[in-house]
């Protein structure tokens, strides 16, 4: 499980503009596997960035490491 809590927000998107960076420059380079495992990385961030910003009293999100 995975913890982490709004002030953490500005990391989170740093990390979101990274992991498209990686997918856009693997999808150039034809790299199925790398595509595949930083989408699933990037669909969990996503779920984290969108919970925390939904609800900026919620005092911390959480999400499976799948």
């Amino acid at each position: 499980m995975f913890v982490t809590a709004p002030e953490f927000l500005p990391q989170h998107r740093e990390q979101r503009q990274q992991l498209l960076q990686i997918v856009s420059a693997a999808e150039a380079r034809g790299q199925a596997r790398a595509v595949e495992t930083n989408r699933q990385v990037l669909g969990n961030l996503e779920k984290i960035i969108t919970g925390l910003e939904s609800d900026p009293g919620q005092a911390e999100a959480t999400a499976d490491a799948s």
